[in-house]
């Protein structure tokens, strides 16, 4: 028996084993990159719908965010408070978009339909006043992108504001 040659030929089913674990492995790491990418925006979409579905099933919840987008300097006390959490829930939701998108985790598609949403909420003048009066709690780079939203927004138009008797 030639033992070179048994060796010569342990080495190259070796180097195929290796070879086929990093495909399956590199498969692998592909599958759970994208599922966590579906889990992100999953959860995301789940955060902001659930957001306005609060809003929407509650009347003075919904008269409270509709006022506050207007006339952010309308509300006192107690509406105040309830606004300005209103205010920090959506904007904690809008920076973990932010940032799920930096890093890769959402779906450019998707990313764009949030950005959307942000720009067209950050046309309202109580929503920029109260960012205003709010933005230091949050990174320089996410001021900045709302700064850029806000400046791109153009006239609040998301709730019939042509008809809108003030």
């Amino acid at each position: 028996m030639n033992w070179e040659a048994v060796s010569a030929i342990g080495q190259v089913v070796g180097a195929v084993a290796v070879v086929i674990s990093l495909i399956y492995l590199t498969n692998e790491v592909r599958n759970n990159a994208r599922a966590t990418r579906l889990s992100s925006m999953r959860s995301l979409s789940d955060a902001i719908n659930q957001y306005f579905k609060t809003i929407a099933e509650d009347a003075d919840l919904a008269e409270l965010w509709y006022r506050g987008i207007y006339e952010f300097e309308s509300n006192k006390g107690a509406n105040l408070m309830r606004f300005s959490s209103l205010m920090d829930y959506l904007f904690r939701i809008y920076e973990d978009m932010y940032y799920q998108h930096r890093e890769g985790h959402l779906d450019a598609r998707v990313w764009e339909g949030f950005k959307a949403i942000m720009r067209d909420i950050n046309a309202y003048p109580g929503i920029q006043a109260w960012w205003r009066s709010r933005a230091h709690w949050f990174s320089q780079q996410f001021r900045q992108f709302i700064a850029e939203r806000q400046a791109e927004a153009g006239r609040p138009s998301m709730y019939g504001e042509a008809g809108r008797n003030k």
